[in-house]
């Protein structure tokens, strides 16, 4: 008995194709992007973890802290840099008398908070679910992802 795989060998070449050609890093990085503004327009880190208040105040430190992230897409790398004052903010370090400042985590330094995880799935999905899935024969078989 002979197998028909014309349409899964049409699948892996969609998925090679999608993965050589980078096309979501843009979307991802926009992604990524929002969601890095969010938690620091929250005062929280990316893990969700509240900044330390204010020494004098006691209140919300960094409020312009978001503005401070860039996020692009350079083929299918996605880079982020975080720029100006709240990088010694974000490391802890600093003049003064304490001898530095606490540390207020505004980017991932090691590993992947979960938010940022989704953030990136959400942005290979969408692209995906428009190229790759959108042809009939895939999505008549229901693999769209969701």
């Amino acid at each position: 008995m002979a197998t028909d795989v014309t349409g899964l060998q049409a699948l892996v070449r969609s998925v090679r194709s999608f993965a050589s050609e980078a096309r979501s890093a843009p979307e991802v990085a926009a992604a990524v992007e929002a969601s890095l503004r969010a938690s620091a327009g929250a005062g929280t880190s990316p893990d969700g973890e509240a900044w330390a208040p204010g020494k004098e105040s006691g209140g919300r430190v960094m409020a312009h802290a978001a503005d401070a992230i860039t996020v692009k897409a350079v083929g299918s790398v996605v880079l982020v840099t975080l720029t100006g004052h709240d990088v010694y903010h974000h490391y802890g370090a600093g003049r003064g008398k304490q001898n530095g400042k606490p540390m207020r985590p505004i980017i991932p330094t090691a590993g992947l908070p979960t938010t940022l995880g989704n953030a990136i799935r959400n942005g290979i999905t969408d692209v995906w679910n428009r190229t790759v899935a959108s042809r009939k024969n895939y999505t008549k078989s229901g693999h769209a992802v969701k």
